[in-house]
């Protein structure tokens, strides 16, 4: 690890190169974002995510139909309160519900596969668990890196073995 002072600049800064942080630097790079720059602690990518088992839940009429499984974006929404012992935000709850049918849309537009097959993860109240094809969440890392591989060193920097200290604030930014 060297303690050089590495200075870049950035339309984004993501700290942390797990599946979320990697989720938000296509995120960013698809919506416009000039320059992103991701610092991660590890010497490598996927953090956490590599070792998950995958599950993604989300309302998905075309899988859970096939099932028989009936289910709808408030149930979904009502499970997780349920779930969190009714402390969470519901202000995020319902952002959680009403956006992942299109956050696993978005990653089949990417090319991941998800099994037919919808189940419950260890801990669901109910069916809406999607599982990547090949099992395990690395399969998200991969796809996600290979999207961010589109991308060259002017508009993406990975540094890997920098972990944030500090963040610089300026007018509450």
């Amino acid at each position: 690890i060297s303690s050089t002072p590495v200075q870049y600049k950035a339309d984004v800064a993501i700290i942390g190169g797990g599946g979320t942080g990697l989720a938000a630097a296509v995120s960013a790079l698809e919506n416009g974002a000039k320059k992103v720059v991701i610092l991660e602690k590890l010497g490598y990518l996927g953090g956490s995510t590599n070792v998950s088992g995958g599950a993604l839940n989300a309302v998905d009429d075309k899988r859970q139909k096939a099932q028989g499984i009936d289910d709808s974006v408030q149930k979904f929404y009502e499970a997780t309160m349920k779930g969190g012992h009714n402390v969470s935000d519901p202000k995020l709850v319902k952002v959680l519900a009403d956006n992942a049918p299109s956050a696993l849309l978005w990653l089949e537009s990417m090319g991941l596969k998800f099994n037919p097959k919808v189940g419950a993860a260890t801990g669901a109240l109910f069916q809406r668990s999607h599982y990547p094809n090949p099992a395990g969440g690395n399969t998200y890392v991969q796809v996600l890196e290979k999207q961010l591989q589109k991308y060259g060193k002017d508009k993406l920097r990975v540094y890997l073995e920098s972990p944030a200290t500090e963040l610089i604030m300026k007018d509450g930014r």
